[in-house]
């Protein structure tokens, strides 16, 4: 394993550290649960132990650029009744941060384990696809045009599964682009 710090129990206290700080902050910003925070804790110290720092860095780009548009215009009548009908609501719980996060763990690990550049090529396609989904969910229930089911492409209600929005969709591949272009910066 090579990292910028040889020595990967001082990782793991920096990993513990900062990802216990940034869950702290998220934790009281309402943007993680308790069960959330934990698993960010856990999840980012994996990260900080085992990968080198853009594994972390292309992991926290996703986790505060989708906290900041998960926090726009939350008050906004058209976002409001869209995440009304969301399972669940603006805090990401531990099932939310290993369903974001934890395969892109598993490939951190894999890296660790058996290095070869197409471990992080695949983290970073994980961590853009999250991205997308995250970005053209909160950012397409602004959408004025009513969304349609993405398998019978009849118009259905805001916020349900499956429905979709010409802005959601530019939402989706704007945040695809983010975490590609955040990757690029921190190789």
């Amino acid at each position: 394993m090579v990292g910028i710090i040889e020595e990967w129990w001082i990782r793991l206290l920096i990993g513990l550290l900062c990802s216990g700080l940034a869950a702290a902050a998220a934790y009281r910003a309402r943007s993680l649960s308790g069960s959330g925070a934990a698993s960010a804790v856990v999840m980012g110290t994996g990260f900080v132990t085992l990968g080198e720092p853009v594994w972390f860095g292309v992991l926290i780009a996703f986790f505060v650029s989708s906290t900041a548009w998960s926090k726009w215009k939350r008050k906004h009548r058209a976002k409001a009744e869209a995440e009304a009908k969301y399972e669940k609501g603006g805090r990401r719980d531990a099932g939310q941060v290993w369903a974001n996060g934890g395969a892109g763990l598993l490939l951190c690990a894999a890296n660790a384990l058996w290095p070869d550049p197409g471990w992080l090529y695949a983290f970073v396609g994980v961590m853009a696809a999250v991205n997308a989904d995250t970005w053209a969910t909160e950012i397409g229930a602004l959408s004025r045009t009513a969304p349609r089911s993405i398998t019978s492409g009849k118009p259905v209600a805001p916020g349900t599964s499956g429905g979709v929005t010409p802005l959601g969709s530019a939402a989706a591949l704007a945040g695809a682009a983010f975490i590609g272009a955040a990757a690029a910066l921190l190789l």
